[in-house]
């Protein structure tokens, strides 16, 4: 088994996912005693740190709420603490050729993420949803061709895993991850929140084995791998078809390329006090880190 206390203490660094993770879909906020717990970890002096799939324009209403020390966005492709961006690395153009050629003539609706502007070629039911579901305003609508020659960080293809063939037989240059059954996120095949918390953790010196990261998502399944310690949180989306369906923990190194598989967090109970309560009452509740 682990032993919880030292295995806490010397986390100098956290990253979280936020929807489904910090944010709850429901309320659209984040909870007053993840906000509390936030707090008492900043006070002792750890690092705090947002790992998200969102924009940073999609960040605000979280950011009033906690100042977070830094923010690893689009999926780890736009990085920055501060005013200081510590990581850009938007799609190869081959890349943004292949996905307006796939969504030519509204094919199917996809949000496209530049550093700065956010915008979608076509509105439709799947859209509005993730919309309402993210509480964020709907993005202008523009012609899947005005992407080409701009720097794209990021698209969100609203495709299930029946349609997503659309995109992906004929994107050989690009990269996709679910955490939602209507849509992927897209992104350059050298992507992931990993490369983000690598910049991230560089630029104040602090080692990945001294870092934990939070999510749910398939999406999140590189950061929570090359994390030195990595939750899944209760609902995390299940992944080859097989359900996270309790909290997991991803053994820390040294295991072998830490890649093993994720062990329940219930077959190691007296590490249940080292992890953030979980965003919604439908998780289950876990009680805040104690360091």
């Amino acid at each position: 088994g682990y032993n919880s206390k030292g295995l806490f203490m010397e986390r100098k660094a956290l990253f979280f996912d936020v929807d489904g993770t910090l944010v709850s879909f429901r309320t659209h906020t984040i909870p007053a005693s993840t906000l509390e717990a936030l707090h008492t970890l900043r006070a002792k002096g750890i690092k705090l740190f947002l790992a998200t799939g969102r924009h940073q324009a999609m960040l605000r209403s979280v950011q009033e709420l906690f100042p977070f020390d830094g923010c690893v966005t689009l999926s780890g492709q736009y990085c920055f603490v501060g005013d200081r961006v510590l990581r850009s690395s938007p799609m190869p153009p081959e890349a943004v050729e292949e996905l307006v050629a796939a969504a030519e003539g509204n094919t199917f609706s996809s949000i496209f993420l530049e550093g700065e502007d956010i915008y979608l070629n076509c509105v439709n039911d799947l859209t509005r949803q993730f919309i309402q579901d993210l509480y964020i305003p709907m993005p202008p609508v523009r012609p899947a061709r005005y992407a080409l020659g701009r720097e794209i960080y990021q698209a969100v293809t609203f495709l299930s895993r029946e349609q997503e063939h659309l995109l992906l037989d004929r994107a050989p240059h690009l990269k996709t991850t679910r955490w939602h059954p209507n849509f992927l996120d897209v992104i350059p095949p050298t992507g992931g929140k990993d490369l983000g918390m690598d910049a991230i953790l560089d630029h104040f010196g602090i080692p990945l084995e001294n870092c934990m990261a939070f999510g749910d998502g398939e999406n999140d399944l590189s950061m929570l791998i090359h994390a030195g310690i990595g939750v899944a949180m209760g609902t995390a989306s299940p992944i080859g078809g097989r359900g996270w369906n309790c909290p997991y923990l991803v053994p820390p190194r040294p295991a072998p390329l830490n890649r093993s598989p994720p062990v329940p967090i219930s077959q190691n109970s007296q590490i249940v006090t080292g992890i953030i309560p979980a965003s919604d009452v439908q998780y289950r509740q876990i009680s805040c880190i104690t360091v």
